[in-house]
């Protein structure tokens, strides 16, 4: 690549030399500085910590969601054994029918307080679930980010913008 380079700065300063009246453009570039590429590397590579850790972070909140979705199912399905629990102890407390009123009036509060766990089992689910959604648009933007700098990596850096047009600087 170096050779190549040299190559073309002797040929070009070997060319006829245009006047300094004339109207011409200077579209050469000048030579690149062998920081700038350790530089770019170097911005490539934070680039990439950087997908990798908002990756990270997006797999930890969609894990952190499904831990939310599976504990609200486990007490979900608890509340719903309780809730089958007091059924049947309702229905004993009706067969006998000397302690029915006790039995029938803890079994209510029980259930009301298994409803309102369940109400709130399920505010938590339909909360998480957004929260999931948004973790895994964010994984797949992350994603993208990634693909579009891998791309960047092959056609600037590793294949040295060979066979690749150069994009405008209004681009």
């Amino acid at each position: 690549m170096q050779w190549l380079r040299e190559h073309m700065r002797n040929h070009i300063s070997g060319g006829p030399s245009i006047e300094p009246g004339e109207e011409v453009l200077n579209f050469r570039r000048a030579a690149p500085e062998p920081h700038r590429d350790a530089d770019a590397v170097a911005l490539v590579y934070q680039a990439a910590d950087a997908v990798r850790g908002a990756q990270d972070r997006a797999a930890q909140i969609e894990a952190r969601a499904e831990d939310l979705v599976k504990l609200a199912i486990e007490k979900l399905q608890i509340a719903e054994n309780r809730i089958r629990s007091a059924e049947v102890e309702q229905r004993a407390a009706e067969a006998g029918m000397n302690e029915a009123s006790a039995r029938i009036q803890a079994t209510e509060t029980a259930l009301q307080r298994a409803l309102s766990r369940i109400a709130a089992l399920e505010t938590q689910l339909s909360a998480a679930e957004p929260r999931a959604h948004a973790a895994e648009t964010r994984a797949a933007e992350a994603e993208k980010a990634l693909r579009r700098i891998e791309h960047a990596i092959r056609t600037q850096i590793l294949d040295g913008g060979r066979g690749a047009p150069r994009k405008s600087a209004a681009a």
